[in-house]
């Protein structure tokens, strides 16, 4: 990851950022110069403008939240998931600088922070710069300091096999005990576990490659796809890899920096599709994870998951029953009177 000396809170323009990035002293290209956001190779510098109208009109219901270093975040007008650049930013394949400004005579940006994506929502009603309704992308970020691991350090990962398998454990449940706990930032939370998925799968998918390279399957060793990015998540799977003889790998990463017996979670879906193609399902349980030297162990099992761990449900979908609905009395504001 390039690392930009932008300091938060620190105000820059456009000019100067562009001269810290390039080290050249000609005017920014238009998209960067004028736009809400320019890209140079696999970093995208944004340019919020908060509470105010952007420079053709349109007022997008950016917010930045100092306390929380969190921010919401609207694309151009039609923006979408299905487009290439939001993809990229979606699946985290770029680094996102972001600037904010609060005054739209003011030439300089307040630098933000380097920002981390928590969710998004596309279809955000939003007035474009004639006063008419259109639509946009909606991103929810934080920038909280949180380390990026860059495609290039995660090929000199080293990942090890182990044959040990985690020790088992006793399917008792234990008694619910009912006690408070502090409260966490799970904002950032959600972000480290995320990352940590992501350097567990990368190194996961670098390691399928050389294997297949190594066994002299060059053809199929290219064919090797990280289905969660290229596709999302959803498939039930993260990584699409071959055996020898060409038949197919389903792979799902779970990736831990505890021990290999930690407890990891799946969904209903990955569930499913465990028990679907369990002939050719693998579960590659990365553990002892370094983020910072990239290294760690992994052990693989193949077959329905249910077959061969414990399960137990950690959360429920709750939703009014029949009986509910048709005993319970519809309470208004005149009952109280």
């Amino acid at each position: 990851m390039n690392n930009f000396k932008f300091k938060k809170d620190s105000k820059y323009t456009r000019s100067e950022i562009f001269k810290i990035v390039t080290g050249s002293d000609k005017r920014p290209p238009f998209a960067f110069d004028r736009t809400g956001y320019g890209r140079i190779d696999k970093n995208l510098f944004i340019f919020m403008n908060i509470g105010i109208p952007g420079r053709t009109g349109a007022d997008y219901k950016n917010h930045y939240d100092k306390r929380t270093e969190a921010i919401s975040w609207c694309g151009k007008g039609k923006t979408h998931a299905g487009q290439p650049l939001m993809q990229k930013i979606i699946n985290g394949e770029l680094n996102l600088y972001f600037f904010g400004r609060w005054e739209s005579n003011n030439n300089e940006f307040t630098y933000l922070g380097l920002g981390h994506v928590i969710s998004y929502k596309e279809n955000v009603p939003v007035v474009d710069r004639y006063g008419n309704d259109t639509f946009c992308i909606e991103y929810q970020i934080t920038c909280k300091g949180v380390e990026e691991i860059s495609f290039e350090d995660i090929k000199s990962g080293v990942l090890v096999e182990r044959e040990v398998i985690a020790k088992g454990k006793n399917n008792l449940r234990k008694k619910r005990t009912f006690r408070g706990k502090k409260s966490q930032n799970y904002l950032v939370k959600e972000i480290i576990n995320k990352n940590i998925g992501n350097i567990g799968e990368r190194l996961v998918f670098e390691y399928e490659k050389k294997r297949l390279s190594e066994l002299g399957k060059t053809k199929l060793a290219q064919s090797v796809k990280h289905i969660s990015v290229t596709e999302g998540d959803g498939t039930g799977y993260d990584i699409r890899s071959y055996n020898a003889d060409g038949s197919v790998r389903y792979i799902e990463v779970k990736t831990t920096k505890h021990g290999s017996n930690t407890d990891f979670y799946m969904s209903p879906n990955e569930v499913e599709f465990s028990k679907k193609f369990h002939e050719n399902y693998f579960i590659y349980r990365v553990y002892n994870l370094n983020e910072k030297k990239l290294t760690g162990y992994f052990y693989k099992s193949k077959g329905n998951v249910l077959d061969m761990y414990n399960i137990e449900p950690t959360e429920y979908r709750v939703y009014p029953s029949r009986r509910f609905m048709s005993d319970s009395k519809i309470v208004t504001l005149l009952d109280w009177f």
